[in-house]
């Protein structure tokens, strides 16, 4: 069954475009409106895992690092002013840069630092983030700039951790003052401040520093992929993404407007749920991905803006190494599910996706949908408005039974996760809390537990290599779908936008004429 859509950003653009005079809804130059497929669910770093989120986050958080720009050439300080490494490894020792303050007065210290850490490892906050700083054994501050993080066998990947969102440093005092509210009253020390949030139609953001390009930036999740062209059109907005493939040309030829598009390293893909038949069968994992047109998927859905997967990440992750595509034939998969199944698979399929967040996801979904009903299995379609969708993937069931995401067999989800460690471990380990689909594999467990150690970079990667083969020949944990290029759209006065490959634009560097 989909799930009806409320379709006021629709009726709401068109309305505007329809009546207001050209130009006269465009922002103020001192604003920056930025409108996206999605809303989130939260804005504290510990417990979000959207890039939605990420992009505010981005802006209002600092961490001890950060990646020095898009193309990850390498980490600079952003709390920190310094660092060093024990000779073993196993100490990093940091100085922070002094007179810093979060936007409620109070002092970015050492003690701060140490603070969201703790929390971020504590078991009770149920971070989905946790099991990344885990690592991290002891906590020591020195002064009130100097910390030291303590580990139980060396990190190859520490810097990279600490570059992560879910590394920005929070106000204890804010916190502890909001507890569960934390999450909607979020308190950074970054260049914008928290202002309003009223969810599922705008966020808003100050400036609080003299590095803020603009008095305001405005986010705004508008789901319809058509409605946000027509937000641009009427010059409702600045920036938005995720423009559908069929509405490129139509921006090209606007004159007010500019297409962007930059490569991404996001990989889109039906998480399969390893805990129930069909899928606890690794022989019928390999066997649905042959079900699958992925280049039709690519030409005829993504109008191009896309590739066909040949690997389990996507290009532009860190352990990337490409493989043969998987061929496509539906006769070979309908043999094997009735190899496995002599009396057919009866049991009809719970597909979920949402709608808005990834390139043209549901129309994909829905084609895949086409592609299993043509091998003969039976399937349950659901749609979902991308925050409830997250809530109900991660929310636990009464009973310790797992995940919400326990009542369908697969659900679209995509990540683009730059680092090879986080990329993999946080959903194929055993045990991780992000493996949703109960994925377990003994020898992927030693390969990426033991490449998460490895100081030589080289046998660190051969590692990775290995994993990737067997998670793309032998075992494969999802259907993958199709690796996304980033659509994104302007106003023609937008100028110094750029975006990481994980689809975090740098907004703070943006100028508007």
């Amino acid at each position: 069954m989909t799930l009806a859509f409320k379709r006021r950003s629709l009726l709401a653009a068109t309305f505007a475009a329809a009546t207001l005079p050209a130009g006269a809804a465009q922002a103020a130059s001192d604003t920056l409106t930025f409108i996206e497929g999605s809303d989130f669910d939260t804005l504290d770093p510990a417990i979000s895992r959207t890039r939605s989120a990420e992009i505010l986050m981005t802006l209002m958080f600092q961490r001890l690092v950060r990646w020095k720009d898009t193309s990850l050439s390498g980490i600079e300080g952003d709390l920190a002013a310094s660092w060093s490494t024990s000779a073993d490894g196993l100490r990093w020792t940091f100085r922070l840069k002094p007179g810093v303050r979060f936007h409620d007065g109070s002092a970015v210290d050492a003690e701060a630092v140490k603070f969201n850490f703790d929390r971020l490892r504590d078991p009770r906050l149920g971070s989905p983030n946790r099991s990344l700083f885990t690592v991290i054994t002891d906590i020591q501050v020195a002064d009130a700039e100097t910390i030291t993080l303590t580990s139980g066998a060396p990190v190859a990947g520490m810097l990279e951790i600490l570059c992560e969102s879910s590394a920005s440093i929070s106000s204890p005092a804010a916190v502890q003052r909001f507890g569960r509210n934390y999450g909607r009253n979020p308190v950074g020390s970054g260049p914008y401040k928290f202002e309003e949030w009223t969810p599922g139609e705008r966020s808003v953001l100050a400036g609080a520093s003299p590095s803020a390009r603009f008095r305001r930036i405005i986010y705004r999740p508008v789901p319809e992929a058509e409605a946000r062209v027509i937000e641009l059109e009427s010059g409702n907005a600045d920036i938005a993404t995720s423009i559908p493939p069929e509405a490129t040309a139509r921006v090209r030829a606007n004159p007010r407007l500019k297409l962007v598009v930059i490569p991404s390293s996001f990989q889109v893909f039906f998480e399969l749920n390893h805990k129930r038949p069909p899928f606890d069968n690794p022989r019928l994992c390999r066997a649905i991905n042959h079900a699958i047109d992925q280049q039709a998927i690519v030409d005829r859905i993504l109008g191009g803006f896309g590739s066909v997967p040949d690997a389990p990440v996507a290009p532009g992750v860190q352990s990337y190494q490409a493989q043969a595509p998987y061929r496509f034939d539906p006769d070979f998969a309908k043999r094997e599910f009735a190899a496995a199944f002599p009396g057919g698979f009866n049991e009809t399929l719970v597909m979920w996706t949402c709608s808005g967040r990834y390139l043209k996801d549901q129309q994909v979904a829905e084609a895949v949908q086409g592609y299993l009903n043509a091998i003969g299995l039976k399937t349950e379609f659901r749609v979902w408005e991308w925050a409830s969708y997250q809530q109900t993937l991660y929310r636990r069931q009464q009973g310790g039974t797992g995940f919400g995401s326990s009542a369908a067999h697969m659900w679209v989800l995509g990540t683009s996760i730059p680092t090879a460690d986080w990329r993999l471990s946080r959903r194929l380990v055993t045990g991780q809390s992000a493996n949703l689909g109960g994925y377990s594999n003994p020898r992927i467990d030693a390969l990426l537990n033991g490449a998460r150690t490895e100081l030589d970079p080289d046998r660190r990667m051969e590692a990775y290599h290995e994993a990737n083969r067997i998670l793309w020949a032998e075992e494969p944990p999802n259907l993958f779908l199709y690796n996304q290029k980033q659509i994104i759209a302007t106003q023609r006065g937008i100028d110094n936008f750029d975006a990481f490959a994980f689809e975090v634009p740098l907004l703070n560097e943006v100028t508007k004429a």
